[in-house]
């Protein structure tokens, strides 16, 4: 099984709203379990949008821990404005879970 994700082959110029992130969470979460390692393309593109990120990484990290994640999860050519948008996403998400071990509003 390829256990790389192109975004742009994906997604194409759709990447900013939650239905557009869910199409790479659902292909990361039908490779989880097959694969060792999941490498996701960015392509240099500046995709800056946080709903877009909070339905890939942010889902996942309310199922994932955090070694799992950076343990699975191979980032390639993502912007560095993407990555710190990603990385504050990420810690909200752990944050929250943190804080709510159960999942309860």
């Amino acid at each position: 099984m390829e256990n790389k994700i192109d975004i742009k082959q994906f997604c194409g110029k759709n990447i900013v709203t939650r239905d557009d992130g869910k199409i790479v969470r659902d292909l990361i979460e039908d490779h989880w379990n097959k694969v060792n390692k999941i490498e996701i393309d960015f392509g240099n593109v500046l995709v800056a949008s946080v709903s877009f990120f909070d339905e890939i990484f942010g889902k996942l990290a309310t199922k994932y821990s955090r070694s799992e994640l950076t343990d699975k999860i191979i980032m390639e050519n993502i912007q560095d404005y993407d990555r710190a948008l990603l990385n504050d996403i990420l810690r909200s998400r752990f944050r929250q879970k943190e804080l709510n071990p159960e999942g309860q509003i």
